[in-house]
């Protein structure tokens, strides 16, 4: 399993727990919620009968000192409204109670309840009654047989029936706060042991998985240590262990990749160190055959001199080899041209050189076959670039000669230069739409000594990629068999002036 799998995995893990305790808690809370609702509506619940009892006993108190003729009916009135808001607060609070079956453990409570409300209201119609008629009697001067009237009435109403009700609504009320605080201790209990226990769950699982994993880093580790110290000291060859499919086996092929690459790399500088000794022999050749060669093309030009007009002369076949002998003798001094550029690399000398003219320059020269069209289209409003001039022009020449003799012969050939500005360079291309090049060459073609020409030196395009690097720039290639090929070159215009050619007229 890959590292990312085996994180993925820890974390669904602590999701699934994150989940399954969300899950609990909810249901928990749900329960405590439930078990908050009662506390609250118990506890309100005996308030609001403590309130009532206090409510009622200034109330009997009252209508006691009216009926001995020293009270405030006034008060008593108010005190008459007091209790009756209380009573119906309480009988609020109860309806509440009964629109949710859960908050009542027990189903005969609310009747009970509805039944003991009922006989506090019924008696306290009934003291209410007695009481106004208690006050009549006070108001009209019958003091005494008020008081009588009010102890044999009222009041043994209220000490026989209305103070038991009450009475026992606030023993009920005290019995359910206790009651809803003890079931409201044991959850918050049974949620501490279940979140303790699904957390321990969850820790250890976690741990048996981070151990895993880290017993797997820790091997991944020690292998890629190990090969990354022996390709340090030059074993190419050694073979990292199969690491599995996580990340520590791509690194390890990676490693494997590398060490071949580096491999590819020696060979490589291997062959660069032999074609710098074939540079240099190269030059030395080319600068050894140069002046004999001289001499020959002096001898045969001497020859063609002195024969022309004679009977030997006239003689076409003498003629033909004479020929002959200057044509090769040309190919031999372009081939010693090409190695002792190969060989030695000349310093620029840089220049203002506007591309177009440059471009017309290097298709002037050029031996186009007469099926072969050149074609010109940088504009002249180009940014002017910082050219050695010459050298440059000599990579015009190469890729538009290339291009020419690329095109068959029983094709209508075009090869096209443009050049624009993108992405802050200058980018020029060489566009032609002859055979193309196959896939497996295009790696090779700006090798030294590597060419698809039966006669080719395989110089040119290795001497015209050396002087593109020289000036900052970077040379590719894209082609497609029997499609044309396009040659770019990107050229930096950080050292190019901030000047325009013009346009022309």
């Amino acid at each position: 399993m890959s590292i990312r799998a085996t994180l993925a995995l820890i974390f669904a893990v602590a999701a699934a727990v994150v989940l399954l305790a969300s899950g609990a808690l909810y249901v928990t809370s749900d329960r405590l919620s439930l078990l908050q609702r009662r506390s609250e509506l118990s506890y309100e619940q005996l308030t609001r009968h403590i309130t009532l009892a206090n409510h009622a006993g200034r109330y009997m108190r009252e209508a006691a000192e009216v009926s001995l003729g020293g009270g405030d009916t006034e008060e008593l009135r108010h005190l008459t409204e007091v209790v009756a808001r209380d009573l119906a607060a309480v009988e609020a609070l109860e309806r509440a109670w009964v629109a949710d079956p859960r908050l009542r453990e027990e189903p005969g409570e609310a009747q009970e309840e509805d039944e003991r409300l009922r006989k506090m209201r019924a008696s306290l119609a009934t003291i209410a009654g007695d009481v106004g008629e208690v006050t009549r009697m006070a108001s009209g001067g019958e003091r005494l047989a008020a008081h009588r009237r009010f102890v044999e009435r009222p009041e043994d109403e209220y000490e026989r029936r209305f103070l038991p009700h009450i009475d026992a609504a606030i023993l009920d009320a005290r019995r359910d706060v206790a009651r809803n605080a003890a079931a409201a201790g044991r959850e918050s209990a049974r949620i501490r042991i279940a979140s303790v226990a699904s957390m321990t769950a969850a820790l250890v699982l976690l741990v048996a998985l981070l151990g895993g994993l880290l017993r797997a880093m820790a091997r991944g580790f020690g292998a890629l240590a190990e090969c990354s110290r022996r390709i340090a000291g030059g074993d190419l060859d050694y073979r990292v262990p199969d690491l599995g499919k996580h990340e520590f086996g791509r690194i390890g092929a990676a490693l494997r990749h590398m060490a071949e690459r580096l491999r590819e790399a020696q060979e490589s500088r291997l062959r660069v160190e032999r074609l710098a000794a074939i540079g240099q022999l190269a030059a030395s050749v080319g600068h050894e055959l140069r002046n004999p060669l001289g001499a020959v093309r002096n001898a045969a030009y001497y020859l063609k001199k002195r024969l022309a007009g004679t009977e030997l002369g006239a003689d076409p076949r003498v003629a033909q080899l004479l020929g002959l002998m200057e044509k090769e003798l040309l190919s031999c001094a372009r081939i010693i041209g090409d190695l002792l550029d190969f060989a030695r690399e000349r310093r620029l000398c840089r220049s203002a050189c506007p591309l177009a003219p440059l471009v017309d320059d290097a298709m002037s020269v050029v031996e186009a076959p007469a099926h072969v069209r050149l074609v010109n289209q940088v504009p002249a409003a180009l940014p002017v670039p910082s050219l050695d001039k010459d050298q440059f022009r000599q990579v015009l020449v190469n890729l538009i000669q290339n291009a020419a003799e690329a095109i068959p012969a029983g094709r209508e050939g075009r090869v096209v230069a443009s050049a624009r500005v993108c992405d802050g360079a200058l980018v020029l291309t060489v566009e032609d739409n002859g055979a193309g090049i196959e896939r497996e060459h295009l790696a090779k073609i700006f090798e030294p000594l590597f060419s698809t020409k039966l006669k080719g030196t395989g110089l040119g395009l290795a001497i015209t990629a050396g002087i593109v690097r020289m000036h900052g720039g970077a040379i590719g290639v894209e082609s497609a068999p029997g499609a044309g090929t396009t040659f770019i070159i990107r050229l930096p215009l950080a050292a190019a002036p901030e000047v325009h050619s013009a346009q022309p007229a």
